[in-house]
């Protein structure tokens, strides 16, 4: 048998390469520490030698495992414990104690490990309270929200999803998240749940779709549905996230707004249409009173006010309705020239004036130029030579034209100078913006101008024609972006469905980005599969949508982010 001076001499070389603080006490007394042990209390290896375990605890852990303590220093029982242990300096720290008993000559012998665990506590105090703060969160959210398996079956609801829906959390759990969905467009057969659970599974997530989900009473409830793992770095997740926002007001809202926008359109169009047949008529009756009817001087002037005045009435409805249809349905940019537009308004304001004559000099510096324009431009120049001929007060108003190239050729400048009374500089931006206050601007002419000018990505101002004197007559200068033929790319295809949940807001995101980057729609070719003429069908595609863009095929759920770096990476490849 080996003695206890063998022991120990073996047992110290075993504390010195122990990768932990560890000890060896005998007859209640430490006998044997390690540096690490040492270095925990704040000890010096010889000054802890022969004290007492118990003199290193904490007095309340000492009260606390009292009976522990014992045992284990009678040698009866050696179990591992948890304890608080105080150090040199007084601090108070968590230790694990791993504890065996051994046998020397008769004498026990208890060799431990010990382990500063106080980290690791405050840590799991940390997760704990976390737990307990994401569930209060979870519990008490004001989001619907709902945890599904993989299966889609709902496994947790909060008190939010119970409100949304009216039933108990016993009525939702265990049931497919799909059955809570009306099907797209009232047809059965498919479920818009199992759409984005899928979508989860392919490792995306869906953010913002708005659905039609099904109130326990039978009512219709709309929602805006995100869903996304709640295990991401898994390559099979197990369980999926749902919030489902009640978005019932504001589609009712937005409802009731297009009906009242409809219904506000029809009466301005049916108002409008008849208010032009009443005007033409009359304008009509008193042209024939002039040619039919030698009238006296008097009568004459009054004849011819009131048909200047039953025109300007006719303008301002005709430039009223230009400014609803460029909010409704404005005009399809194309290339157009400029001087048939420039002749055609020259000819319709000369004829507005009868005691008035336009006299003007153009200038243009390529009649074939052409810009980025549409059918209407002749408004833009009609307006505003009609302007100049109404505030000057000469029988003669003259009004300089000219027409030239900046930008390296990418703009075209298109100049109206005249002699008339001029616009003070504080109304120089006003008159392109009419309010109801303002009273120092008449009709709608400019502000049809400005309106028009700027959906074809132009600019407008005006200048004082003599730099600094307002008095001697102002230059309107309007910017145009020069015509370009647009660059050929390869189309775009877009498969679709009826039924699908992404495909109608991916569209949508598809065409406002497209539109961002000034690319014609005409490059897209949107494919319904529900068509038998398309000669698709949904078992030949990945998912629903499926976009071919640039040699690359996308498919589901697409944010706007994502369709754009792929319409970018088309533009740079073409």
């Amino acid at each position: 048998m080996s003695s206890l001076k063998d022991v120990n001499h073996l047992l110290q070389q075993m504390l010195d390469v122990a990768h932990e603080g560890m000890f060896v006490i005998h007859a209640d007394e430490i006998i044997q520490v390690n540096r690490l042990f040492a270095d925990m209390l704040e000890y010096d290896v010889e000054d802890m030698l022969d004290m007492e375990f118990e003199d290193l605890l904490d007095p309340i852990a000492k009260r606390q495992h009292q009976g522990q303590i014992e045992d284990l220093l009678d040698g009866k029982k050696a179990e591992q414990f948890i304890t608080r242990m105080k150090s040199k300096s007084g601090r108070v720290f968590h230790a694990e104690i791993n504890p065996r008993i051994i046998e020397v000559e008769d004498e026990p012998i208890i060799i431990a490990a010990i382990r500063d665990i106080s980290s690791q506590l405050a840590l799991q105090e940390a997760v704990i309270q976390l737990e307990q703060r994401f569930a209060a969160l979870y519990d008490f959210s004001p989001v619907p929200y709902f945890t599904i398996n993989s299966e889609g079956i709902v496994t947790q609801v909060n008190a939010a999803s119970e409100e949304l829906l009216g039933c108990n959390a016993e009525d939702i759990i265990g049931r497919s998240i799909g059955s809570f969905f009306r099907p797209m467009g009232g047809q059965t057969g498919f479920d818009p749940g199992r759409d984005i659970v899928g979508e989860v599974l392919r490792g995306k997530s869906v953010m913002g779709i708005e659905l039609e989900m099904e109130h326990c009473s039978g009512r219709s409830i709309w929602v805006s549905v995100s869903a996304r793992s709640l295990n991401p770095e898994s390559e099979a997740p197990s369980e999926i996230g749902l919030t489902a926002v009640d978005i019932t007001r504001r589609r009712g809202a937005e409802q009731r707004l297009r009906e009242e926008s409809d219904r506000a359109n029809l009466y301005f169009d049916l108002m409008t249409s008849d208010l032009n047949i009443i005007l033409q008529t009359i304008l009509f009756t008193l042209e024939d009173l002039k040619v039919s009817v030698e009238l006296p001087p008097r009568e004459s002037l009054l004849v011819r006010d009131a048909s200047w005045n039953l025109r300007r009435a006719g303008r301002l409805i005709v430039n009223m309705g230009v400014l609803l249809s460029l909010n409704r349905t404005p005009p399809t940019t194309t290339n157009t020239k400029i001087e048939p537009h420039l002749k055609r308004a020259l000819i319709e304001v000369q004829r507005d004036f009868e005691g008035k004559e336009l006299k003007y000099e153009t200038e243009i510096e390529d009649k074939d130029i052409e810009v980025a324009g549409h059918v209407f431009l002749h408004n833009i120049f009609f307006n505003i030579l009609h302007n100049a001929m109404t505030h000057d007060p000469s029988d003669v108003v003259n009004v300089e034209i000219r027409v030239t190239t900046e930008d390296f050729g990418r703009e075209v400048r298109i100049e109206f100078a005249d002699s008339g009374p001029g616009v003070p500089d504080e109304l120089k931006q006003k008159v392109f913006r009419r309010r109801p206050e303002d009273v120092s601007t008449k009709g709608l002419g400019l502000t049809v101008v400005d309106r028009y000018v700027h959906h074809l990505g132009g600019r407008i101002w005006i200048e004082d024609r003599v730099k600094g004197d307002p008095s001697k007559g102002c230059k309107v200068i309007v910017i145009l972006p020069r015509w370009e033929e647009e660059v050929e790319f390869s189309p775009i295809d877009f498969y679709k469905s009826d039924h699908c949940v992404f495909c109608g807001p991916v569209l949508e995101s598809l065409k406002t980005v497209l539109n961002d980057l000034g690319i014609g729609l005409s490059i897209l070719n949107i494919i319904n599969i529900d068509d038998p003429a398309a000669g698709v069908s949904e078992e030949d595609l990945p998912a629903l949508p499926t976009i071919h863009i640039g040699g690359q095929e996308l498919t589901g759920f697409l944010s706007e982010d994502d369709l754009r770096v792929e319409v970018m990476r088309l533009l740079i490849t073409e």
